[in-house]
């Protein structure tokens, strides 16, 4: 055996390294993935590696590099870097190269079914983990002034999960935000989304999104792969948001999502940093999306933990940085909310997207609020200025179908005979889609709660904002209620007219929820320019607001022929008594009576207090109900939002003559 400095064995796989910390220091491989190396004594040595060195690695507890290396493979390695080593010791720097060469041509695939078994992660959350790492020998020698020895390790080649993140690479949170602009920009300009484009940019945040969550699994072994800094805090929570108002059907990006926004409430939610509020915003944010499962009651019992931890005053001291909100909420008081009531909700899986908090969250978000408005524009200029195809934009495909399709009934609900309830401008869908998901047990009716099968219905829901059709589509497909519920873009008359001719089923309900409403007309166009603080609505009730007279001879054409009702809600006084007043006295219709009626209303409102100080007629009686008509999933955005502000909700419920 030659006599000279020997080969030091430093191996691999980066989930082999569990050295106490006085023994690591890091340096760079040549691929740039950060390493840990032992501190080792300069001296000269005259024998080999140690075999013994090999088994006590082999039968430690601990995992070690080699469990991932057969004995034939980790022989060869070491004959080569042993022979490599005798020849740079002679002088033969030839040789060596050839033998470099062949070091460098090695390729050793690891199995991630192998890592993961070594790993504490539940394996459930990797199961789609397949295929195998695919690692090199990196060789590193030393000069003779430094002992002149040799070590070789076995890294990750090329592995993107491993990298921080590049200006080049993919970005979850940009992707979420760029998905949500292409649904705006298209919905701006009356076009249907590109599926071609939106399903690109779902498909790069899936495969990024798989690349995390390998960074993840190797993380449990090698700190520096651990997740960056892209979905730290609540981004994680507003990517999936996004997605969801883009409209996006991937089970694959929403389950990672919801897992990774769990994983960072575990890592900062009992810090003082995050607030009991940003807490309950991650969550309202997920259950806006309509996520429903495991992955998501796991995120809700977490949360409900850190809340406890939160109102009991133990939270851990150590300063975080991950109050990084990305979408302004407007402030409230810590008062104004039942943290208690919310921790309960958490806990008996009631919480999700008809609970109160997250329908107010939609609720700013339908009526683009000031803030929401100016997020919106800017994720529009944000995919148009950096992801917008032109060529593909004029091949834009179209979102449903020809129109023609819309109403084809059969290829709509798997029993077009069923009753039918509609929609008429249901916004998001929220409404039709939570009486679409009640089963029979789930309805608890009030006195004047109307009476009907909700699980034995078809549904249509129809708007023209293509965005809101986009959402409300989205969370139907994710829920499986696509069988009986469908959302269409189109007018309401046109819509209506379809039924009526082609439907096959009887049409049992026409709802009419929360239109926008039109200006306040005053005494005078003077007063009405001063008191221009509604300018930015509909003109006049005769004029472009969409319950018009029209509108309602149509909802009673198609109530008439089947025996069914229309329901009819608003938060304003003035618009509500309009709807109804045209609809008995021009349109046929009568006023249903009812039990628990309205028999007094406060003037809170500076609209309330205008319509009657010009002695407007008041929504008071036994026309008007005092309780709500839909059951509690039914509840709309809109009515969430005025319960929660205590402001009224006024109801009726028509019959045709």
């Amino acid at each position: 055996m030659f006599g000279g400095p020997s080969i030091d064995h430093l191996c691999c796989v980066p989930s082999a390294f569990h050295l106490p910390h006085h023994q690591r220091k890091h340096t760079l491989s040549l691929s740039g993935i950060p390493r840990i190396r032992k501190n080792r004594s300069s001296q000269l040595l005259t024998s080999r590696f140690d075999s013994s060195t090999t088994q006590d690695a082999l039968t430690s507890t601990t995992p070690s590099p080699l469990h991932f290396l057969s004995s034939e493979e980790r022989n060869n390695i070491e004959t080569l870097v042993q022979q490599r080593f005798d020849a740079r010791w002679k002088g033969d720097y030839d040789r060596a190269d050839e033998l470099r060469q062949s070091l460098d041509d090695i390729s050793i695939d690891v199995p991630w079914s192998r890592i993961l078994q070594s790993t504490i992660l539940d394996i459930a959350q990797t199961a789609d983990l397949t295929g195998s790492v695919t690692c090199k020998v990196i060789v590193t020698d030393l000069p003779r002034s430094k002992g002149g020895r040799s070590t070789w390790e076995l890294i990750p080649n090329d592995n993107p999960a491993l990298y921080t993140n590049s200006q080049n690479q993919d970005n979850v949170l940009q992707l979420a935000h760029a998905a949500l602009g292409l649904a705006v920009s298209a919905s701006e300009r009356g076009e249907d989304v590109n599926e071609d484009d939106l399903n690109s940019i779902v498909e790069r945040a899936e495969n990024r999104l798989k690349q995390l969550k390998q960074r993840k699994v190797l993380s449990s072994f090698l700190p520096e792969t651990a997740l960056a800094g892209e979905l730290h805090g609540r981004k994680a929570a507003d990517s999936a948001l996004w997605f969801a108002l883009a409209g996006t059907q991937s089970s694959t990006v929403y389950d990672e999502l919801v897992d990774i926004t769990t994983d960072e409430l575990l890592r900062f939610g009992n810090k003082p940093s995050c607030r009991a509020k940003d807490i309950l915003h991650i969550v309202e944010r997920v259950a806006m999306c309509g996520i429903v499962g495991s992955a998501s009651q796991r995120l809700y019992r977490v949360a409900a933990d850190c809340l406890e931890t939160k109102l009991s005053g133990t939270s851990d001291t150590t300063n975080d940085e991950s109050r990084d909100d990305t979408i302004d909420y407007e402030e409230e008081s810590d008062g104004s909310i039942d943290y208690q009531d919310v921790i309960n909700s958490l806990r008996d899986s009631s919480f999700g997207l008809h609970s109160d908090r997250p329908l107010l969250g939609l609720w700013r978000f339908s009526t683009r609020q000031r803030k929401q408005r100016s997020f919106f524009q800017n994720a529009a200029r944000h995919y148009d200025g950096r992801f917008r195809d032109r060529k593909s934009a004029e091949q834009s495909q179209s979102v449903g179908g020809d129109k023609l399709d819309q109403y084809d009934w059969p290829a709509m609900f798997e029993d077009p005979t069923n009753p039918l309830v509609v929609d008429v401008g249901c916004g998001m869908g929220v409404s039709t889609l939570g009486l679409a998901s009640l089963s029979t047990d789930e309805v608890q009716s009030t006195n004047n709660g109307i009476q009907m099968d909700w699980s034995g219905c078809n549904y249509v829901g129809v708007d023209l904002s293509r965005l809101a059709i986009r959402y409300a589509s989205g969370v139907s497909g994710r829920s499986s209620l696509s069988s009986h519920l469908r959302f269409i873009v189109d007018q309401a008359e046109e819509c209506l007219e379809k039924i009526r001719d082609s439907y096959p089923g009887k049409v049992q309900l026409i709802m009419v929820q929360f239109p926008t409403p039109f200006r306040f007309q005053y005494a005078s166009e003077e007063e009405d320019e001063e008191k221009g603080y509604n300018a930015q609505l509909p003109d006049t009730a005769s004029g472009d607001f969409m319950v018009s007279e029209k509108l309602l001879s149509e909802i009673h054409a198609v109530l008439t022929q089947n025996e069914g009702k229309l329901l009819i809600q608003s938060n304003c006084e003035d618009v509500a008594v309009h709807m109804q007043n045209i609809a008995v006295n021009n349109c046929g219709f009568e006023p249903v009576t009812f039990v628990e009626a309205v028999r007094s209303l406060s003037d809170s409102q500076k609209r309330a207090q205008d319509w009657v100080t010009l002695g407007g007629e008041r929504a008071i009686g036994n026309n008007w109900s005092g309780s709500p008509l839909l059951p509690l999933k039914g509840r709309t955005e809109t009515e969430v939002a005025c319960l929660l502000n205590s402001k009224p909700v006024h109801r009726c419920l028509l019959v045709p003559k």
